[in-house]
């Protein structure tokens, strides 16, 4: 599980530095990101992912619009916001709003973090309590969907090792909890890779876990679903390493095929991220 770090101790860290030469903030990210997605070659729509880093925060928005056929038979779009501390290595959700529209109805859920206790639910049309809801214990620790996202582009580390891409990324969507159990499958250079990209990248695979939300029946059945990502450093952080990890190809298997999403635009700091690099970013 990424290491969590409150506000309160980036405080008290901050006050220890009084008289001492100030040190220098790491830059601000402001990252605007198009995937593409396609299954068996035909495009399925995109996702837009927004993030902001400063001061040791993030901001992250995100928005999925199916195209192509997937308009016609699954027309759902989500739209997502979260917030909280972090870096690389540090992971601390603050709040998060989702909404998802599908032509039967609008679903909204609203969920408020604090560290060492479970985070609190606002669903709307409200969820329904089961015997098999997450308990107060399994939500402790959790993030957000959109926040599981953010936690994995701050892997702890792109060194060798079956760890560097972290341990496990709990999650909670206010019905349900599951994880992404993390694992590296080393480092590799991408040449014409995701979207363009060419450099290096950290391979890393996670696995889907269900906790608890489903039934006993649909929680002995257990899943096989795994996905793949491809990450490339992006920027300078303060402990000298790269400021974030921005995935440039995910895959995961589906019943009828594999479902894949790349870039198909980036822009960092205003700058096209061909231009972002070539400066030295």
């Amino acid at each position: 599980m990424l290491k969590k770090k409150t506000m309160a101790a980036a405080l008290c860290a901050a006050l220890s530095a009084a008289g001492a030469a100030k040190a220098a903030a790491p830059p601000a990210y402001d990252v605007q990101i198009t995937y593409g997605v396609t299954l068996l070659g035909f495009t399925v729509g995109s996702m837009q992912v927004n993030l902001k880093l400063h001061d040791g925060l993030y901001e992250a928005e995100a928005y999925v619009r199916p195209e192509g056929l997937a308009a016609t038979f699954a027309p759902n779009t989500v739209d997502a916001t979260a917030n909280g501390s972090g870096s690389v290595g540090v992971m601390e959700p603050n709040s998060s709003w989702v909404r998802q529209t599908s032509p039967k109805k609008i679903q909204t859920v609203t969920i408020q973090f604090k560290p060492g206790e479970a985070p609190v639910a606002v669903s709307d049309p409200a969820y329904t309590v089961e015997e098999w809801s997450p308990t107060a214990e399994q939500m402790k620790g959790t993030v957000d969907p959109l926040g599981a996202i953010v936690a994995m582009m701050f892997i702890p580390t792109a060194g060798p090792g079956d760890k560097a891409c972290g341990d496990s990324v709990p999650v909670y969507d206010g019905k349900r909890a599951y994880a992404f159990d993390m694992w590296s499958d080393g480092q590799s250079q991408m040449k014409r890779g995701g979207g363009g990209y060419n450099g290096p990248a950290l391979h890393c695979v996670a696995s889907y876990r269900r906790i608890a939300g489903w039934d006993a029946e649909r929680m002995k059945k257990g899943t096989s679903t795994k996905i793949e990502m491809y990450f490339a450093p992006i920027g300078k952080g303060a402990n000298g390493g790269p400021a974030f990890y921005m995935p440039v190809r995910m895959s995961s298997d589906v019943d009828v095929g594999e479902v894949v999403a790349v870039p198909t635009k980036v822009t960092i700091n205003g700058k096209d991220w061909a231009q972002f690099f070539a400066e030295g970013g």
